[in-house]
């Protein structure tokens, strides 16, 4: 994950000079405001605990808290960074944030996974708070976790603070959509594509059926494109007159492999090079490299999963004529909906789903129609100029 914060950071740096902003602010962009690492007791182990808050320039900071093996210093900090980008161009009054634990999730018993989130919270506890740092929900972390930290946290803090997390059960002052919001960004973003490059009736390739595969694919559905291919990280199922979307989301709910009868079985690989008019990829990083972007097919691309297309790719591909719709963008729906949740419980507010959605759909699809009015080699670069602009301006 060194490599990773590096890279961010080189291409913050590269993008700031050449969107010419001012070499002081490109230095305290580099650096972030606070960076906490702690340790966490539980069950007589020890686990590394990191809370990144990059920048506070636009309001409090946001950003997801994950419990994985993977999880290190460099990484939160690395994608608080990006955080901080999201929230800029999406025009969110927010920070980015980041947090995590370094620890095997799935070797823990219950009693751990109780415990686990509690002392997070109380490590972390001089940091956070509605008008400091929001945490939200983010890989091996739900509803539930964010509703045990929102309990330790009103007993640290002497009483109930509901906007002190994002992410929480309806039914306990939760949003409304906030679990579908990712997904359904990622769709809003498809939709103004659609619309402004005018393809009708498209053929689209999805890896990744998590839930903000999931839910992608459900709008889509109902939107009747056409979702010719689908892989989990097993592999997949093509076919070209389409899948049978309801059948693979009930495979879904059941916690079964997806299938369909009619559809042939792919790997992941597969799934990139199919001749679809959109490849959405809601998956891992780095599965689209300069290694194997000449085999890319797909005139678009959506990202929605942390950097799936590598910078030197995203060039190639640009110089063929394909756009890639960058992940700062398209997976804005959460932070989107994590805004309106903390708004809802600081102002006494209630939002229907239908609402939510409409907001994730009005912000996606402005900052979409930015980074095309920007007109640079590629929509990341516009993306990372219009966002860095805000910022500096904000200061």
């Amino acid at each position: 994950m060194e490599k990773f914060l590096k890279n961010v950071k080189k291409q913050v740096k590269k993008e700031a000079r050449e969107g010419g902003i001012k070499e002081e602010f490109i230095k305290e962009l580099l650096l972030s405001d606070r960076l906490l690492e702690f340790k966490l007791k539980v069950g007589g182990k020890v686990f590394p605990g990191f809370r990144c808050q990059h920048s506070g320039i636009l309001g409090p900071y946001k950003g997801g808290i994950r419990f994985a093996d993977s999880v290190t210093r460099d990484e939160v900090e690395a994608l608080s960074i990006l955080m901080t980008l999201k929230c800029a161009l999406l025009d969110i009054p927010f920070g980015g944030a980041k947090g995590g634990v370094r620890v095997d999730y799935k070797a823990l018993s219950l009693e751990e996974r109780e415990k686990l989130p509690r002392k997070f919270v109380r490590g972390a506890f001089g940091i956070l708070g509605p008008e400091k740092d929001i945490p939200a929900p983010d890989i091996n972390t739900n509803e539930d976790t964010m509703e045990i930290m929102r309990d330790e946290f009103a007993k640290l803090a002497g009483g109930d603070i509901p906007n002190s997390f994002t992410g929480k059960p309806v039914e306990k002052g939760g949003l409304s959509g906030r679990t579908e919001a990712t997904g359904y960004g990622g769709f809003a973003v498809l939709e103004e594509l659609c619309g402004v490059k005018k393809i009708s009736h498209p053929k689209v390739a999805l890896q990744g059926f998590g839930n903000v595969g999931s839910y992608f694919a459900q709008y889509a559905k109902e939107k009747e494109y056409r979702i010719t291919g689908v892989t989990e990280h097993w592999g997949g199922l093509r076919r070209e007159e389409g899948l049978d979307v309801d059948r693979l989301l009930e495979c879904k709910k059941k916690g079964e492999r997806i299938n369909d009868k009619e559809a042939e079985r792919i790997d992941n690989e597969e799934l990139l090079y199919m001749d679809v008019d959109i490849l959405v990829l809601a998956a891992v990083e780095n599965v689209i490299t300069e290694k194997n972007a000449d085999k890319i097919k797909a005139d678009h691309i959506i990202c929605i999963a942390n950097g799936p297309v590598t910078r030197k790719a995203e060039k190639m591909l640009s110089k063929k004529g394909k756009i890639v719709v960058p992940d700062i963008l398209a997976s804005g729906g959460g932070v989107a909906a994590s805004y309106l949740e903390w708004k809802q419980a600081t102002e006494g507010e209630e939002y229907e789903k239908q609402q939510v959605f409409d907001f994730i759909s009005e912000k996606m699809k402005k900052a979409f129609c930015r980074i095309c009015e920007e007109n640079k080699e590629t929509l990341t670069k516009a993306a990372f100029h219009i966002a860095l602009k805000k910022l500096e301006d904000g200061k």
